[in-house]
């Protein structure tokens, strides 16, 4: 299992150099947005991102575990009565920052920037980046810093076939953190 979570943090590591750079290169910071991305409905679709989170939510303390849960837990119950777009708070975020910030998911470290990604029949998906990133910085005449998610999703699904290998899992994967935080704190 280890050697599954070292793999993740490795590809987590590099998503974080690349999108720092594309942050520096376009002079783009999140700190004062007020349309908070952490309010998205995001959904993971990989086993070994649960299993990392599970790492980042074990070294929270039994007090702030439990009240991460009951957060989880109202956040589903409010994804599971509300339409698909509704925004509700990240049960992870406190005052604004990730307490597991270290262990957050793919996509909450690859959101915001524009950003390329090759599809399955070879076109390419151009994205824009977020509300803000568009707002404050899609009408400056700048160049295009290559984003490009492809690898990582490669290598994340590389990595989570071989822990569905080695944990004989089957089956589709579809969560969102709130799901995922009430399967690891709340598993029965």
């Amino acid at each position: 299992m280890d050697k599954h979570l070292a793999r993740l943090a490795e590809i987590y590591k590099a998503i974080d150099n690349l999108y720092d750079a594309a942050m520096r290169h376009y002079n783009f910071s999140c700190e004062g947005c007020t349309d908070n991305c952490c309010v998205t409905k995001f959904y993971h679709h990989t086993n070994i991102e649960e299993l990392y989170l599970a790492e980042g939510l074990e070294r929270l303390d039994e007090n702030k575990k439990k009240e991460v849960l009951s957060r989880a837990e109202d956040v589903v119950k409010i994804h599971n009565s509300s339409p698909e777009d509704v925004r509700v708070m990240c049960p992870l975020n406190e005052n604004g920052i990730c307490i597991i910030y270290e262990h957050r998911p793919m996509i909450c470290r690859i959101h915001g920037v524009p950003y390329q990604m090759f599809k399955k029949n070879m076109s390419i998906e151009f994205g824009t980046g977020c509300y803000r990133f568009i707002n404050e910085k899609l009408n400056e005449n700048m160049q295009y810093f290559m984003f490009n998610r492809t690898v990582f999703y490669v290598e994340m699904v590389k990595v989570e076939k071989e822990l569905r290998e080695t944990l004989d899992i089957t089956g589709d994967y579809k969560k969102t953190t709130a799901e995922m935080v009430v399967s690891i704190l709340n598993p029965n």
